[in-house]
Parts: C-alpha cells; sequence; structure tokens
C-alpha cells in the first residue's frame, strides 16, 4: 500500500497536464521513497521508466534502449547507435500526447559518461522544447543533482522547469504505516526510526515496540542494525 506524498503527486499531475515540455530535477537521500513515489505516478500515466545502475555506459544505453523502444512500441530492436540517438527517438514518437520519461538514478549514468548532459542539453534545446513531454531525472546524491545537473557550470543549467527535493515523512505519514498501534506506540516509532520509509517498513504493529526493536534493530545481521555504519560509509 502506497502511503503519503500526496503534494508531491499533486505537483507531478499538475507537470503532466502541461501543455509545454517540462523538467524536473527530483534529488533526495537515499531509501526516502523517490523511487515508490516515481512508481506510483508511472502507474498511471504514460511513462517510459529507466532506472539505471552501477554499469559500464554501454551497458547502461542497451537497458535504456530496451526501456524506450517497449515503452514507445511494444518492440525490442536493438541498441541505438549511443544517447544522442535514444533521446532522437523519444522526441520522434512524441505526437500530441504527454509522454513522461523518467530516469532514476541518472549520477550512475553522467558519472559514467559525462557528455551526456551536453547530449540532454542538446536534444532539450533543439527538440524537446516543443514537444509535449516531461522529463524528469531523479538521483540519490544530493550534491551531484544540485551542482552537477542544476549547477551555473552545468550544461543543463537553465532548463529544468522545477525541481523537487523528497524529504522524510512528518510524524502523520509515519503514523499511517502503523494504524494498529496507540499514538503513543507511534510517536515512539517514529522518534526510533525517523520518517524514512525503508525503516518505516521493517517494523510491524502486529509486534510490540520492544519485539520490533529485538527482531529488526539488535538482532545480528538484522538490516536495521548495519545500516547507521553503512549510511555512515
Amino acid at each position: 500500500m502506497f502511503i503519503g506524498r500526496q503534494a508531491e503527486l499533486k505537483r507531478l499531475e499538475e507537470l503532466y497536464c502541461s501543455d509545454s515540455f517540462e523538467f524536473l530535477v527530483m534529488y533526495g537521500r537515499r531509501r526516502v521513497g523517490k523511487t515508490s513515489l516515481l512508481r506510483e505516478y508511472a502507474g498511471t500515466h504514460k511513462t517510459i521508466f529507466f532506472s539505471a545502475q552501477e554499469k559500464n555506459d554501454s551497458l547502461n544505453l542497451v537497458d535504456f534502449s530496451r526501456a524506450v523502444q517497449t515503452s514507445l512500441t511494444g518492440d525490442d530492436f536493438g541498441v541505438f547507435r549511443d544517447w544522442e540517438a535514444a533521446f532522437q527517438y523519444v522526441g520522434d514518437h512524441t505526437g500530441s500526447e504527454r509522454v513522461t520519461l523518467i530516469i532514476d538514478e541518472f549520477p550512475f549514468i553522467a558519472q559514467e559518461n559525462p557528455t551526456v548532459k551536453s547530449i540532454l542539453q542538446h536534444i532539450i534545446d533543439h527538440q524537446w522544447s516543443q514537444k509535449k513531454i516531461l522529463l524528469i531525472l531523479c538521483g540519490s546524491s544530493v550534491s551531484f543533482m544540485v551542482n552537477e545537473v542544476m549547477g551555473y557550470k552545468s550544461p543543463l543549467y537553465g532548463r529544468s522547469t522545477t525541481q523537487m527535493e523528497v524529504e522524510p515523512f512528518d510524524y502523520l505519514d509515519s503514523a499511517a504505516f502503523f494504524p494498529g498501534y496507540s499514538h503513543i506506540d507511534q510517536l515512539l516509532a517514529y522518534g526510533i526510526l525517523g520518517g524514512i520509509p525503508c525503516y518505516l517498513q521493517r517494523f510491524s504493529d502486529k509486534r510490540t515496540i520492544a519485539e520490533n526493536i529485538q527482531q529488526e534493530i539488535l538482532r545480528t545481521g538484522s538490516f536495521l542494525k548495519d545500516e547507521p555504519q553503512l549510511l555512515l560509509k
């Protein structure tokens, strides 16, 4: 069940309903729920959804080619010769209907191939700016998204039409993960876990707070026991 993010979904819907090209830069710390938010949006809109991985440039291009082709035509006819050809194909197959292109974890692409930012800038200026395309670049590396995508020295500087920082849930949204708890236990869970959806999902209101702590935080090998060290690293 998807919880919260109503303001963010409303903003995405406003961008979708726009009659012009829109470019959203979305960022936020890891595990804050960016991908879940984007998938919730994509479930009800025509969307090319590509999640980049820590692969070399050619392997990400293979995956991106497949995502674009199957989303737009239902077929997978091979790999585009380069990123420019892939982006050009998106523009060529965009008509009067809004098309959303989501590139999740964009830093994995741009760090491996820095020219992708310049290629995107060129395609936006010369083709996409006249198309009903909603481009969403998302990343967990906040410094990269702020400096390397939106920053003054970035080729993409001035091209984004809006930005969104996805922040942890507040108490009210966090409490919704535990409808079976009393208000006091909901507050305790929020105090322990904060507003990170991935952490909130580890606790169950079928167990007491103490049982959750024992099983999900103190037990050797549990996800939340190791998470602080991994996050600091």
